[in-house]
């Protein structure tokens, strides 16, 4: 590989660090259920709007992946943050329900564009560098800046709430305009370099072999999504918890940095766990972790139960550049976005379901019973999941 080009590629390790923070520069996130109920919306329809979300990210998911893949992952990568600009205005300029909906499901649309083209493009060009070992550390990275701008961009979102609740969508919208530049500025990885087969495979090829034939990868998915769908849950039934015990609004900020500071501290230190416990008890640990601090934040009726959330949140930051590798290793350049994708579609199916059903929980009965048994179901799927993979020897 030419050193000019070289010296360009490397550039984009730095870009994505700024866009992975800038992706996470989440404003509205520890006060969007009081945005929500500020607007005379219930629990179940809060939780609903999650469901379009994730609806929306569903039917479009697989094919942006196998987009990104045909057409590359820049491309995604900017028409995704252009769509996630509108559909943040539409936060910060309409008030109804029905809007809101809309605004969801373009967010849906421009989260399916971005997931999986940004894991690609990261991994490949490491692979191109011939630095593809570093991938976990850079992962860990990426999670730390991502938990790191979280709790920042909530501090301050928390704060300029407490003066408008619409605030914080203002400032998330000039977020997304520089990260829509930023991504501009990227090179695509050349898959030349990559040596890597070149054949081109159709969609339905790539799903086959991802959800049918190889049952390796099957079950990586399906563990990642268990994980995900628990720790994206968390984000907004821990805000009702923090609500149901009286909480004031301007300490939502304060423990929401608590919360992705724990993240951001367990990303950095993944290595150091997989390094003491060796990965097949590294996950076995965080599987069990994950469930039971579920359960215990159901049993617990206090407020210092929150602990099991920071909990939740640190075994978010430990699993990802852990199952990401492992996934990454299994499949080829020419099919990673789309593989990525796949993930990604799996999790916000099962969030579709089991975010759905524990909303309906918490509202008709409560918000601790919702807790207990969402724990009991992650926690037992994912110890399948585990037992599969090590049968496959594929951890």
């Amino acid at each position: 590989m030419p050193l000019n080009s070289k010296l360009a590629l490397q550039r984009n390790l730095p870009k994505l660090l700024i866009l992975k923070g800038l992706s996470f520069a989440w404003f509205p996130i520890p006060t969007i259920m009081l945005f929500y109920e500020s607007h005379g919306l219930s629990i179940e329809q809060s939780i609903f709007l999650k469901t379009v979300l994730s609806i929306s990210f569903f039917l479009l998911e697989i094919p942006s992946g196998y987009v990104a893949d045909q057409w590359g992952r820049k491309f995604c990568l900017v028409s995704g943050s252009g769509i996630w600009v509108i559909s943040w205005l539409v936060y910060c300029t309409q008030e109804t329900f029905s809007w809101f909906i809309v605004a969801e499901a373009l967010t849906g649309v421009a989260g399916s564009l971005i997931s999986g083209a940004d894991t690609a493009i990261t991994y490949d060009t490491l692979l191109t560098l011939e630095r593809a070992e570093e991938y976990r550390k850079f992962e860990g990275k990426l999670i730390a800046i991502s938990g790191i701008s979280e709790a920042v961009c909530g501090l301050i979102g928390a704060f300029t709430a407490q003066y408008n609740l619409v605030y914080p969508f203002y400032l998330q919208t000039i977020c997304l305009m520089i990260y829509c530049f930023l991504s501009t500025q990227l090179i695509e990885p050349n898959n030349d370099d990559l040596q890597l087969p070149q054949e081109s495979q159709n969609l339905w090829s790539i799903v086959k072999n991802a959800l049918l034939i190889n049952a390796s990868i099957r079950w990586f998915i399906l563990f990642s999504a268990t994980f995900s769908v628990a720790t994206f849950l968390i984000v907004w039934l821990s805000q009702t918890y923090l609500s149901n015990y009286n909480v004031p609004t301007a300490w939502f900020g304060v423990v929401w940095v608590g919360f992705h500071g724990v993240m951001s501290l367990a990303s950095l230190s993944t290595n150091n766990l997989e390094e003491k416990l060796g990965l097949k008890k590294s996950l076995l640990f965080l599987i069990i972790l994950l469930g039971s601090s579920y359960i215990f934040l159901g049993i617990i009726h206090q407020a210092w139960g929150i602990i099991f959330v920071a909990i939740i949140y640190g075994v978010r930051g430990w699993v990802n550049p852990l199952l990401n590798e492992g996934l990454n290793k299994l499949v080829s350049s020419t099919s990673r976005a789309t593989m990525f994708s796949i993930k990604s579609f799996i999790f916000r199916l099962g969030f579709a379901i089991i975010g759905t059903a524990s909303g309906w929980l918490a509202d008709q009965k409560s918000l601790n019973l919702s807790l207990t048994i969402t724990g009991i179901v992650f926690l037992v799927f994912g110890l399948f999941c585990w037992r599969n993979l090590i049968k496959l020897k594929a951890i």
